[in-house]
Order: C-alpha cells, then sequence, then structure tokens
C-alpha cells in the first residue's frame, strides 16, 4: 500500500541547484551547488579500515547554545543537535517508509501486542548500560505525556521481559506503519534518575507538575556524541567510543556555531566556516554562490504550506468561505514564487501528501476523478460567497452586515519562502476583493499556539509522514484540529463525487481509529473517504509541498548522495555518520 518517492525521483523532480538529476545509473557524477559536475564520492570506507583523525565536524543551530536546556518537555530544547548526543528508538526513510534500528534492533508487531528488542551495546554517557527498563521508563513518560503512542498503548501494558525485551500490549490493532511512526520521534534522552520523580507522579497522581519546568543544562546522553560545554556561540561534543557504531565514525567532535539567520547560514557555506547544515532554504542564486565541494541533499518533507482557518471566527468557520479562498489562490503560482524547485502546488487538496511525483493518487484510486481540484476560479469563489450572503462593496467583499471579509495573514517571521510565496497569495486575494495582508511576526507561535490570536495564519498541512493516517488524523482529529483550528468533531459528509448528495455524520476520532487499524484495500478505502471530507470541509487549505535542503561539503569529507537511501533520513549529518557514510577525509 505504501506508494513511495524513491530517493533519486525524489531529488530529481524536486529539480533543486545541487540535485543529482543529470546523473544516470553508473555515472560517477554529481551536480554540484554551482551547477558544474564534479566527482561523486562513491566508495565508503569500511569500518575496520578507518583511521582516526581530530577533525571536528562543524555545523550551525538557530538557538543560543548557552540557553539551551536538555528536558525533552521543556522549551529551548535543541532539538537538531540532540540528533547527535541522544540515540532514536528508530530511524525512518521519509521517502520510502523504511524503517531502521535505533536504540531498538527489532519488532514484531501482532494484532494484540508488540515485542521490542533493545541493540546491544549501548551505554549512557555516565556509564550505564542500557537496558530494556530504561525503554519501558521512556516510552511510559511518553504515553502519560500524551504523545501518539499513547493512543494505542496503555503505560500498565509496557512490561519488560528480559534485559533486552520489552512487551507492549495494543489497546487496538493497528498497522504497523501507524505503530512504528508513533516510535519515531522517541529518543533516549530521559534517564531514569532524572525523570523518576515525574513518572512516578504520574502513576500515583495522573499528571507530573514540574516536569516541562525542569531544565538539564548538561545532558547524559545515548548518542555517538557526548556533551563538552555551551557557550554564547558554540556547544560542542565529542565522540563517545563505547557507543555500538563508533568503529564508523572517525572524527573526534561535533560543534554547533550560533548562525540565527538563513542568511548567517548561506555565507557560512559560502564561505566554508562550516562543513554542512541539517536543513536551510537555499534558493537557487544562493546555491550557485557555493562551490563546487558544497553538495545539496534534497529530503522530502511530506509537508509544505497551507492556510490555518480559525473555526471560531465568525466568516472563517463558513465552508463556502474557505472553498472560495481555496478557488482564489493561484498555487501553480505561488509555488513559483516560494522556489519551484523546492516546492510544487498541492494538486488536489485533500490531506493526502505526495505530489512530487502523485503517489498520492495511488490511495485515491478510481475516485481520483470525483475529487474537487480548486484550480483558479474567481466565478466559482463569488458564487460561493454570495450564497453565503456576501456582496461586493465598491470592489471589496463585504458579509450581510457590511463587515468586510478581511485575510491577515499570519506567517513566522524568517521563513523567506513563506514570504515570498505569502505575497503572492495576498495579491491574489486583493485582486480578487478580499482585504488581505502579509503578517510576519516574532511572536508567531506565541500568538498561535499560546494566544490563538489569529484569523488565518500559514502552517504546514500535512504531518511530514508519507504514511495517509497521519495527516488526515493531523487535520482532522489531532491537537491542533481540536484546540488550534477549533474545527468541529464531526460533518456532514456528501457522498464521494456527489456534493450534493444525501449527507452522512462523519464522526472523526472514530473514523481515524478505524483507519488506524486498516491494511490493504480497506485502508485504501477509509482514506478515500477521510481524504473526500477535508477536500469538501478544507479544516486547513493546503496549498503546496516542499523538500528540504540539507547540506554537506565534501573537500574535507567523504559523504554519499542523495541515491543513497541511508541520506534520506533525518538529517545526513547526523544519521549517515552512524553508517559510516560521512567521515573525515585523513590528511
Amino acid at each position: 500500500m505504501l506508494q513511495s518517492i524513491g530517493a533519486a525521483s525524489a531529488v530529481g523532480l524536486a529539480g533543486c541547484a545541487g540535485s543529482n538529476e543529470d546523473a544516470v545509473e553508473g555515472d560517477q557524477t554529481e551536480t554540484t551547488a554551482s551547477g558544474t559536475e564534479g566527482v561523486t564520492d562513491t566508495t565508503t570506507q569500511k569500518s575496520d579500515s578507518l583511521e582516526m583523525t581530530d577533525e571536528t565536524f562543524v555545523t550551525a543551530t538557530t538557538n543560543v547554545p548557552k540557553d539551551m536546556q536538555f528536558n525533552p518537555y521543556g522549551q529551548k530544547y535543541p532539538d537538531r543537535a540532540a540528533l547527535a548526543l541522544f540515540e532514536n528508538l528508530i530511524y525512518v526513510n521519509e521517502a520510502t517508509s523504511k524503517f531502521m534500528p535505533g536504540v531498538l534492533e527489532s519488532w514484531d508487531i501482532s494484532s494484540e501486542s508488540v515485542t521490542l528488542s533493545v541493540r546491544d551495546g549501548f551505554h549512557w554517557h555516565s556509564g550505564e548500560e542500557v537496558t530494556a527498563e530504561d525503554v519501558a521508563f521512556k516510552l511510559k513518560l511518553e504515553i502519560h505525556d500524551g504523545a501518539a503512542l499513547s493512543n494505542i498503548v496503555a503505560a500498565e501494558n509496557v512490561s519488560v521481559t528480559d534485559e533486552s525485551t520489552l512487551e507492549l500490549g495494543l489497546k487496538r490493532a493497528v498497522a504497523d506503519e501507524v505503530f512504528l511512526y508513533s516510535l519515531k520521534p522517541i529518543a533516549l534522552d530521559t534517564p531514569p534518575a532524572e525523570f523518576r520523580e515525574f513518572l512516578e507522579a504520574y502513576e500515583s497522581d495522573g499528571e507530573a507538575p514540574g516536569l516541562t519546568e525542569k531544565t538539564i543544562e548538561e545532558p547524559n546522553g545515548t548518542g555517538p556524541f557526548a556533551f563538552v560545554h555551551a557557550r554564547n556561540q558554540e556547544l560542542l561534543a565529542e565522540r563517545v567510543e563505547d557507543h555500538p557504531d563508533a568503529d564508523k565514525i572517525n572524527f573526534s567532535q561535533f560543534k554547533w556555531n550560533y548562525l540565527q539567520s538563513n542568511q548567517k547560514q548561506w555565507q557560512a557555506l559560502r564561505t566554508d566556516t562550516v562543513d554542512g547544515i541539517d536543513n536551510v532554504f537555499t534558493p537557487s542564486n544562493i546555491a550557485q554562490s557555493y562551490g563546487d565541494h558544497v553538495r545539496e541533499i534534497q529530503m522530502p518533507a511530506n509537508w509544505g504550506m497551507g492556510i490555518m482557518f480559525n473555526h471560531d471566527h465568525e466568516h472563517y468557520g463558513q465552508q463556502n468561505v474557505k472553498q472560495a479562498i481555496q478557488f482564489v489562490i493561484d498555487r501553480e503560482k505561488l509555488a513559483q514564487t516560494a522556489g519551484e524547485k523546492m516546492h510544487v502546488p498541492v494538486e488536489v487538496p485533500c490531506g493526502l501528501p505526495g505530489n512530487f511525483d502523485g503517489s498520492y493518487k495511488e490511495w485515491l484510486g478510481d475516485s481520483l476523478s470525483d475529487f474537487e481540484r480548486y484550480e483558479p476560479d474567481t466565478d466559482r469563489a463569488a458564487k460561493l460567497l454570495r450564497e453565503a450572503g456576501f456582496s461586493k462593496d465598491g470592489g471589496t467583499w463585504t458579509d450581510a452586515n457590511g463587515k468586510t471579509l478581511s485575510f491577515p495573514f499570519k506567517i513566522p517571521s524568517g521563513w523567506n519562502d513563506w514570504t515570498a510565496g505569502g505575497q503572492s497569495i495576498v495579491q491574489d486575494l486583493n485582486d480578487f476583493g478580499i482585504e488581505a495582508s502579509l503578517n510576519p511576526s516574532q511572536s508567531y507561535w506565541g500568538d498561535i499556539y499560546g494566544n490563538q490570536e489569529y484569523s488565518v495564519a500559514g502552517l504546514g498541512w500535512a504531518d511530514g509522514k508519507l504514511y495517509p493516517y497521519f495527516s488526515l488524523n493531523k487535520l482532522l482529529n489531532g491537537t491542533r484540529s481540536r484546540d488550534i483550528l477549533k474545527f468541529p468533531r464531526s460533518a456532514e459528509v456528501p457522498p464521494i463525487g456527489n456534493p450534493d448528495g444525501e449527507t452522512r455524520t462523519v464522526e472523526f476520532e472514530a473514523e481515524l481509529q478505524k483507519l488506524a487499524s486498516l491494511t490493504g484495500e480497506e485502508a485504501k478505502q477509509k482514506t478515500q473517504e477521510l481524504a473526500w471530507v477535508i477536500n469538501q470541509h478544507l479544516p486547513m487549505a493546503p496549498l503546496m509541498e516542499k523538500v528540504d535542503q540539507s547540506w554537506v561539503t565534501t573537500d574535507d569529507w567523504n559523504t554519499t548522495t542523495s541515491d543513497d537511501e541511508d541520506a534520506i533520513v533525518d538529517w545526513p549529518q547526523y544519521y549517515l555518520p552512524r553508517e559510516g557514510k560521512l567521515t573525515a577525509k585523513p590528511e
């Protein structure tokens, strides 16, 4: 059922400067950031022949290092640097939905339970061996804290069989992908000695006051690099000799320089003051200014810009208004404006990622032609608004009470591609007669998630996972849908392909629970039903999908290309060293 974009396909279709779109099988060349061809490093050194070096891999962080803290449930947690300091339970290639071992080396999923096996050789940086008890502790804490795993496993059903084996009882049968993706965000980053009081509080009182306020300045990690210091301008970590993958890593340190803007990160790549950056949006003209040794690895993001509607708003709680907005915006122009080599327009707004290669079509099957494509059509948009009681007054749309239909589009400040794209959206709406403005905000996240002060705002519409359940759940039933979008918990939905037909009531939570348990044709049918709800009701307006751009230099480093599936794991700078595919060149 998984229709996936292969790593090479994703890169070629994205077409961004620096991809290997011109390479063919057996051709040892790659288009570099400047557009010229250079030699591809295709030979990965064997772990038993690696020569150890004193090199430091230098990258960037947008967080002030000295302000970082390492409680994953608190604020100012360094999400990217944590990938080197802590070990994930599992890893996943988002282009293929292939799952790889992390702390867990294997898993056996049945309809009633899951058996997890812990990989030998992991230690906390303080020296203690990692056991199944440590993993069980982390899973219970995650479940009590409301992580995705809590929807399918109860904390009391997490048990330890022996030092390396756990047994998890399932609340209900779920597809393998649903279970494994629920593990994907979880790292072994909570030493029981540091967090035991909080798990005990959850187990006795059902809540753990103080968990989010706890700060940890010197982490006890499990990853291949251990914390050394955090200063104003840098975070430093050193190689852990007894990590299970240490024999594949031949450089001694990892360093993060504080570079708080895209512009500073571009300059760092241009001047060779970093060895790579995990993810920074880079327009083609900037990429072409990099040296030939700067290699781009494009990664499918499985998300992109969409419009969040505040359904408590008197206008944007109306289905006709949302549909009219979707009809007005030219998504093709939007993607080109935002950066056509990194973005593609959503072809059919239905809540399914996969627009780079059209893989979403496999899920919709024969029903694809029944879905509304929302191609730009201002006449249909005007008809929808008039049916909702709006009229044009002096070229501006107003409601039945004479109130202007305004569109104060709030986006995070500093997001270059969204700023450019937002200007395209605002222009389309203003031309149509909706009073639109673009409002980049420094306080965006607090405004949206804290104070919920917005009418319309830009945010990712998909969940970043290729498997359909997750984005459908995010849009119809997740925390954002409930608490931020204020989208209703059910809807009256006509038959697929017949918008004027007799409706049925769809209860989102129950339907998403069903989808989570289904496989094969049954999963496909339920996916179509829920995608149709999104297509008609638009809890968000899906606009475009993006690729992420990761960068690694090759003058001092051996690495791989985007053709290698290990490169398409979040993120190359952190996962590739574990596989011996990012190594320092001996002097």
